[in-house]
């Protein structure tokens, strides 16, 4: 019996690397590369794991539901026309598995998000 082996190509993708955390000499330092934010995160969203801290048992809405149909209804959208993610990755992703195809040519910036080329 053969081990498992991935598709061709994926052995050649190269990892991702994350922005350095430190830098010599610096005390305070804020890591943009990764989207980090500098300022902690919002009292509303503190606010808000505390009250759903009792259901973090319990699977999410897969389909968020109930946050498409509030954005929808925010910008006059139907909710089908909304699609959510745990992500920009996430999303990425579904778009290249839903439009591209092995063989398929995908243009993106060179200087863009590195998740493209991983994609």
């Amino acid at each position: 019996m053969s081990a498992p082996t991935p598709r061709p190509g994926i052995l050649d993708i190269a990892p991702y690397v994350g922005g350095k955390s430190r830098t010599d000499g610096a005390t305070r330092v804020i890591k943009l590369s990764s989207n980090e934010g500098a300022l902690g995160p919002s009292p509303k969203a503190i606010e808000a794991l505390r009250k759903s801290a009792e259901k973090l048992h319990r699977y999410p809405d897969g389909g968020c539901e109930a946050l498409r149909n509030k954005l929808a209804e925010k910008y006059n959208l139907e909710a089908d026309q909304i699609v959510c993610g745990a992500g920009s990755d996430e999303l990425i992703t579904l778009l290249i598995r839903a439009y591209a195809g092995p063989g398929d040519e995908v243009l993106y910036s060179q200087h863009g998000f590195l998740m493209y080329p991983i994609a």
